[in-house]
């Protein structure tokens, strides 16, 4: 008889994933802004697979609300779901036509180190919260649940906006 079973199996290392290994993780092809040339590309990277997460959990959102529509058709959560859904498109558009992207605003000023770290981690909060959105778009959680995280990453959408843009426009 083999102990294998048994033996409990230990990482390679016992140090927690920073928040740029845990973005390189998630988003396949981030580089994590270190080359000033593909500090487009990682941005647009990060808000495809945000959006991606987005328009998934929108689908299955869509698909909740039609079944209850289906069979009760004036049902309050209705409401709620179109409330919820509107945010979550606003939440899609701004995510998806934020200007970095395509504009190449990064070369008109100075984008400096420690607004890439914060960035980063904005980049990462924004991912978890569209992971999560989907994930309780899954599980068939209330449309108010959902708001709630909606709302949470427009906050970090809009805020990670802000560190790309001149620091003078910042407010």
């Amino acid at each position: 008889m083999s102990s294998q079973g048994n033996e409990p199996t230990t990482p390679i290392s016992e140090s927690p994933l920073t928040p740029l290994e845990k973005l390189q993780l998630m988003v396949p092809g981030f580089r994590g802004y270190k080359v000033k040339d593909l500090i487009r590309q990682d941005d647009f990277l990060v808000r495809k697979a945000v959006t991606q997460l987005l328009e998934e959990a929108r689908g299955i959102i869509e698909a909740n609300e039609a079944t209850i529509a289906q069979s009760n058709p004036f049902d309050p959560a209705i409401q709620q779901y179109e409330a919820l859904l509107s945010e979550l498109r606003k939440l899609i558009s701004e995510v998806f036509n934020a200007p970095l992207g395509d504009s190449g605003m990064h070369d008109r000023f100075k984008v400096y180190p420690e607004d890439l770290e914060r960035l980063v981690e904005y980049d990462l909060k924004l991912i978890t919260t569209a992971k999560n959105i989907l994930d309780l778009a899954k599980s068939g959680a209330s449309p108010l649940n959902i708001l709630n995280m909606v709302r949470e990453a427009r906050s970090y959408a809009y805020e990670r906006q802000k560190l790309l843009m001149p620091e003078k426009l910042r407010t």
